[in-house]
């Protein structure tokens, strides 16, 4: 497993150090103190960083406080600036955050490389006889704090946009998403659903499009008079406005081109978020071109400002450090927090659990554009 690379080559070593005393030992303590000046200056930091709550230094209270100073704030803004400042506070202040995990839990590498980004004095107690607290599954199943997984919210986001919508909704499925599909709801349209279980996505597309239909009505006619020369423009159907997809991620790369031979521009196009989990840099994307995305505002402004990023397992990287923002905002007393993270936008309130939500993007060009 690849190890996160900074700038300082002492970093690297005691990393590697820790994550053998972490495999080595059923119950031991390791304590991680950050500081500030390793960061800060390699990283610059601006508003934006500091909503995503992923990294937390004191300078960034400055920025934060020069923000609050600027006078053309709407009260909204001017809120929302000192709860965000009043957290950071806190966050910065505690002396120590102590989180237990299991040394065999399954993402433990990952969640020591999160504490070294979150730069905050984090104890480890590593006991053999406690239970993960993990789940094995990131985005499929929920995790502690949180109302629901992320495939869920993905649901919910794309419920919410077919419902905004009159007409029909074509929902094809994979057999990995079968349950999820059932989940696809409308309070407007009509719901089709459809289990994809061909290895020709042109002829399955062709299929559920009804364009094999308007051939086989056009055979008919020609055949009643074979003397007259017709022109002929196969019809996909007309009853379907949207079309989503539940896809394993290589599959994708496939179905949505086979759909726009067939449909063209007609349909709206929907991907469920696993579109996303088999992508190496956000330049593939592109692959999906036009079509809508459960994409978090964090991601879509990072590819935004830096082009071509590496998205390999950026979700799941995205729901450990959720997990481990949970942990240190309950521990800093933070009562209430809006954050701007990589799987969405996230409300966390201390007396319940975790909601999330997750924006519904159009994937194009413009994504890449500064």
């Amino acid at each position: 497993m690849k190890l996160m690379i900074f700038k300082k080559n002492k970093y690297i070593k005691k990393l590697v150090a820790l994550s053998i005393l972490a495999s080595c030992s059923s119950t031991s303590k390791i304590f991680i103190d950050s500081p500030d000046e390793y960061f800060s200056k390699d990283y610059p930091r601006d508003l934006q960083d500091i909503y995503s709550y992923n990294a937390f230094f004191f300078s960034d209270l400055e920025v934060i406080q020069q923000k609050i100073d600027n006078q053309k704030l709407s009260q909204s803004e001017l809120r929302d600036l000192k709860l965000l400042k009043k957290n950071y506070q806190k966050i910065l202040e505690k002396n120590k955050y102590q989180i237990k995990l299991n040394p065999y839990q399954e993402n433990s590498e990952e969640l020591i490389k999160l504490i070294y980004q979150f730069n905050l004095p984090i104890s480890i107690s590593w006991d053999s006889n406690i239970s993960s607290v993990i789940p094995a599954e990131l985005l499929l199943n929920k995790i502690e704090g949180f109302c629901s997984s992320v495939y869920d919210d993905s649901i919910t986001s794309i419920n919410q946009e077919i419902s905004e919508n009159h007409g029909s909704t074509l929902v094809i499925y994979s057999d990995k998403y079968a349950s999820l599909a059932k989940k696809i709801i409308s309070t407007k349209s009509k719901i089709f659903t459809i289990n994809y279980d061909s290895s020709n996505f042109q002829d399955f597309a062709s299929n559920i499009l009804g364009i094999n239909f308007s051939k086989d009505r056009f055979d008919k006619i020609t055949n009643l008079n074979p003397n007259q020369t017709m022109n002929f423009s196969p019809r996909s159907r007309s009853d379907i406005k949207q079309i989503v997809m539940l896809l394993n991620p290589i599959e994708f790369k496939a179905m949505i081109p086979a759909l726009r031979y067939h449909g063209g521009s007609k349909f709206k196009y929907i991907n469920f978020i696993s579109s996303l989990e088999d992508l190496n840099n956000s330049l593939q994307l592109l692959d999906y071109e036009d079509s809508h995305t459960p994409i978090s505002f964090f991601l879509s402004n990072k590819i935004q400002n830096q082009g071509t990023i590496s998205i390999e397992n950026f979700l799941e990287y995205g729901v450990l450090s959720d997990w481990l923002l949970d942990q240190v905002l309950k521990q800093a007393a933070v009562q209430s927090a809006t954050i701007y993270g990589a799987t969405g936008i996230i409300f966390y309130s201390m007396n319940s659990c975790n909601r999330r939500e997750i924006p519904l993007q159009k994937i194009s060009s413009d994504l890449f554009s500064t």
